[in-house]
Order: structure tokens, then C-alpha cells, then sequence
């Protein structure tokens, strides 16, 4: 009796086990191809980033090169540990001097002094900046401080921006401040950690990415896709009304004004966001609109708007005007003497 209803029960659940077993088949096959997928897809530095590929774009006309992928940060090699330990050591000398304040003693204690490390600094600071104090519900301090450590750890960049933020930002005066006080610091740090979240791949996962990218609006006037890559060595300065979208990329030891907009020209899908190489500057007020590339070494000028690529080490002003460094001997001697400032000395426009 028990074969004989056991042979009717799987004859009359089959069509339903079939369809059970050609949707675990077909959820087998998606899980392949995007395991595979991911697996040939370049990953930035540091991040587990949503596939992007991997070939080097070439702009003959212009002779500005896309980059090529970044190394995976699996670990920090001794120079980078080197490099961070000395940071830290140099926060806690600095925190020490200060900690007997009345107004910051408190808050460097429990920031700097009670940290273990360079991330341990940084994940308290960040975490402390983001949580929601008047409700504790979304976004609470302690859960976030552990996806900061988790996201930040052995990831160089964030000591790059440190050491970006001192040797480049005239203004800088400790690294108590950078690590502190300096929102664009703060902001890039907070894209990082959503960018940690964005990249698992689930709804979960996507929308705390997204409340972060919102808290982080809110906070310091910085709007950052969490899908967006930042480069390290970033000096992100002043910060404030910086926005930058989806797929937007920024190369290694470039440095953003206040008021810059990496956005899209509102007709595409996609990858529609800028992409900017290595050493790149780009001036308080520029706009950079569409797929295109800002060469190695290139300057945006102070209220630019570029929507054709750039060259390498070239300099746009205006409306898609360029400037070539090279174009004589005397303006080769000008930029010698005055690299930082020498575009706005030049009469008229030319390439």
C-alpha cells in the first residue's frame, strides 16, 4: 500500500517537480554565468565592484589613454603598512597634546587615543558622523562602525588620502584635522563603505548603500553614487556641492574642488558618467558631462564645461577649450614657473 501510493504521489506531483527542477536549473545556470562574469570583470582597488570590463580604451585622435584595471587590495603591502602605521603614530602624538582640551579632549579620547589603528580612527569618526543620534533606528553607530572597519580595512587608499590630504592641501596643518575635521575626507571615506554594500549585490545590501550615499548628502552637501569608483590618494577639498554619478570613475591622486559635477547628459543609459585618469585637477565649478575621458595629467579649468575628451596633461577652459602646455618655448617656461596657476595667464584660447 505505502509503494503503491508512494508511485501515485510522484506520478501526480511530476509536472510540478519538473517545473521545481527547470527552475533550479535555470537559477543554476544564471548563478554560473554571472559567477562567471564576475570573475573575468575587473574589480577596483580595494572594493568589490560591480563588472565592468576590463579592455583599455584608446583615443587616437586625441592620444589620452582609459586606464587599465586596478591591482585587487587583498593586502597591504609592507610600504602601505609602513605608511599607515606611521599616520597613526603620528595621530596619537598629536591627539595627546590636545586631549586635556575642555571642548576636544572628550571626543579624541574616544576617536584617536582609545583606536587601535589608522581604520579603528576613521571608522569611529565616520560612524560617528553618520549615525543618527535623534532616533538610533536607521543607520545605528555601533553596526555602522563595524561595516566601516570591514569595508576600509586593508584597503590603501584610505591612507593614500591621508597623505594626499598633507603633502597637497596648503591648509592642512595636522593630521588630527584631516582625519577629524575635513568633510571631503569624511564624504569619500562614507562612498567607500556604501560602495562595500552597493557591490554584494542584494536589495538589502543596495538600499543601505543608499541611505548612507543620503545621510551623506545630507551631512556635508555630497552627492556620490555608491557605485562610483574614487582612486586613492584622492583630495577631495572644501567638498562641498561635489556630485558625482553611477559610473563615473576617478583615477589615483587627482584632486576635486568644491561645486565639481561628474554627471551624465540626461540621453543615455548605461555608462553615461565621465572618466578621469590618473594626476587630474579639476577646478572649483567644472562640469564634466557624458563618457568621456579626462587624460592622465589633465586640468579642468574653474568653471569648465567639458563634454568632449580631454588629452593627456592638456588643460580645458571655458566650453570645451584647450590649452597645450607645450605649444612654445615661452609658455613652456611659464608653466615651469608657475605649474598650478599659469592657466589663467594665458590671453585667448588655443591648442
Amino acid at each position: 500500500h505505502t509503494r503503491v501510493c508512494s508511485v501515485w504521489w510522484r506520478r501526480a506531483r511530476r509536472p510540478q517537480l519538473c517545473r521545481q527542477e527547470a527552475t533550479m536549473t535555470r537559477q543554476v545556470k544564471l548563478w554560473l554565468v554571472s559567477s562567471l562574469a564576475s570573475s573575468l570583470a575587473f574589480k577596483p582597488a580595494g572594493s568589490r565592484s560591480r563588472a565592468c570590463s576590463t579592455r583599455a580604451w584608446e583615443i587616437t585622435r586625441l592620444g589620452a589613454t582609459r586606464q587599465e584595471p586596478r591591482r585587487l587590495h587583498t593586502k597591504l603591502t609592507e610600504k602601505e603598512q609602513s605608511r599607515d602605521g606611521e599616520i597613526f603614530d603620528k595621530l596619537m602624538d598629536e591627539a595627546r597634546a590636545i586631549e586635556h582640551s575642555a571642548l576636544l579632549g572628550p571626543a579624541v579620547q574616544k576617536q584617536v587615543l582609545e583606536a587601535r589603528d589608522l581604520v579603528d580612527v576613521v571608522s569611529e569618526v565616520i560612524s560617528a558622523r553618520l549615525a543618527r543620534a535623534t532616533s538610533g533606528i536607521m543607520l545605528p553607530r555601533d553596526k555602522l562602525k563595524e561595516a566601516c572597519a570591514r569595508s576600509l580595512r586593508d584597503d590603501p587608499r584610505l591612507g593614500a588620502d591621508v597623505a594626499a590630504i598633507m603633502s597637497r592641501d596648503p591648509a592642512a596643518i595636522s593630521y588630527i584635522q584631516t582625519v577629524m575635521f575635513f568633510k571631503g575626507f569624511h564624504a569619500v571615506q562614507a562612498q567607500r563603505v556604501s560602495a562595500n554594500f552597493w557591490n554584494k549585490g542584494s536589495m538589502s545590501s543596495k538600499h543601505v548603500a543608499l541611505a548612507i550615499q543620503n545621510r551623506v548628502s545630507e551631512l556635508w552637501a555630497v552627492d556620490i553614487h555608491p557605485a562610483a569608483y574614487l582612486g586613492g590618494g584622492l583630495l577631495m577639498d572644501h567638498a562641498t556641492g561635489i556630485v558625482i554619478g553611477e559610473t563615473a570613475r576617478v583615477g589615483e591622486n587627482c584632486t576635486i574642488l568644491h561645486s565639481v559635477t561628474l554627471g551624465g547628459t540626461g540621453k543615455e543609459r548605461g555608462d553615461r558618467h565621465p572618466k578621469i585618469s590618473d594626476n587630474v585637477v579639476l577646478g572649483a565649478g567644472a562640469t564634466v558631462l557624458g563618457n568621456i575621458q579626462v587624460g592622465r595629467g589633465s586640468t579642468v579649468g574653474s568653471q569648465a564645461v567639458v563634454t568632449k575628451d580631454v588629452p593627456d596633461g592638456m588643460t580645458v577652459v571655458g566650453l570645451n577649450k584647450l590649452l597645450d602646455p607645450n605649444i612654445s618655448p615661452a609658455r613652456q617656461d611659464t608653466v615651469k614657473q608657475r605649474y598650478e596657476t599659469w592657466q589663467y595667464e594665458v590671453n585667448g584660447y588655443s591648442i
